[in-house]
């Protein structure tokens, strides 16, 4: 009985080191399966772009002060966003990395402007203009304007009730945009990084708590976030506002991560293109999976 015990300790031991011998070591947090053509750099909100009426709960739950507790939700969205877009492209998290705390977040913010402005429709798919159509849609949105103008100008003058200003066709839904100010920003951050997606996080708020809708003693609060993404040209492939729920007693900032700006994340990542993936990728991969699942054959069927 100690023999085969002894063989087997044996026989593992000498499985492991032949086996550390063999196979190439990888750094930890390399994937395979990466698109070859994208790399993303994801920038985090300026401090003065938070907001949140519940620091003084998460500060005494989480033992924080208040400039820890920003900082902790600007990780959360980036490490969040990185989970999303999980193995399908590369990214950076410029909260993460080594310039975080350096000169370039100053230089980024001091290369773009914030505006506010109406919410667009969801549309990541970037189609090649035909001339004639580019034309046709200049001519429309020029007739368009011309027969807006009387209207625009009514809307700008507005009217005072009470003191406080009332326009009747300002209603559509607004979020915080980014304008790229430095026409030189994305190739600089092309030529550091080799990137060329862009998502910026505008403006993250948590809101006071309000009654649900069919039951006044269920109060949740609001989580926004808003944001912007730009290709390598500078077009706007996506932006807006994203809102999710959350009870208003929750005041954990893992939980607030893990259950709450996830959920943000996922649907500000659903802009990401399909990947495209070398061959020889995708052959180690599967050579990768195979190797283990033998491996993982040979172990158990020592310790059975």
């Amino acid at each position: 009985m100690v023999k085969n015990i002894f063989f087997s300790l044996f026989f593992l031991f000498s499985f492991f080191s032949s086996l550390g011998q063999s196979v190439p070591e990888y750094d930890q947090f390399e994937v395979y399966k990466q698109d070859k053509d994208n790399k993303i750099l994801i920038i985090p909100f300026e401090n003065k772009m938070y907001a949140s009426a519940i620091d003084n709960e998460i500060a005494e739950y989480n033992r924080l002060n208040y400039s820890a507790i920003k900082e902790e939700m600007k990780k959360g969205i980036s490490e969040q966003i990185l989970l999303s877009i999980s193995n399908k492209t590369p990214a950076i998290s410029l909260e993460h990395h080594k310039d975080s705390n350096s000169q370039i977040l100053n230089y980024i913010y001091n290369s773009i402007g914030l505006k506010y402005e109406k919410v667009k429709s969801k549309d990541t798919i970037e189609l090649e203009i035909k001339k004639t159509d580019l034309i046709k849609e200049r001519l429309n949105k020029f007739v368009h304007q011309t027969n807006q103008h009387h209207e625009k100008a009514k809307y700008d003058r507005g009217n005072l009730n009470n003191g406080e200003i009332h326009t009747s066709n300002y209603t559509e839904e607004r979020f915080m945009n980014v304008i790229i100010q430095n026409p030189n920003l994305l190739e600089e951050l092309n030529n550091k990084y080799r990137t060329n997606y862009y998502i910026f996080v505008n403006e993250f708020h948590i809101g006071r708590a309000f009654s649900s809708p069919g039951n006044i003693y269920l109060k949740e609060r609001q989580i926004s976030t808003h944001y912007t993404v730009f290709n390598q040209r500078g077009k706007e492939v996506d932006a807006g506002v994203i809102r999710v729920q959350m009870p208003e007693d929750v005041y954990s900032i893992n939980k607030i991560k893990r259950d709450y700006i996830s959920s943000i994340a996922k649907e500000l990542c659903s802009f990401i293109p399909g990947p495209k993936v070398e061959k020889a990728t995708l052959v180690k991969e599967a050579e990768d999976n195979k190797n283990s699942k033998n491996q993982r054959k040979i172990i158990h069927g020592v310790l059975e």
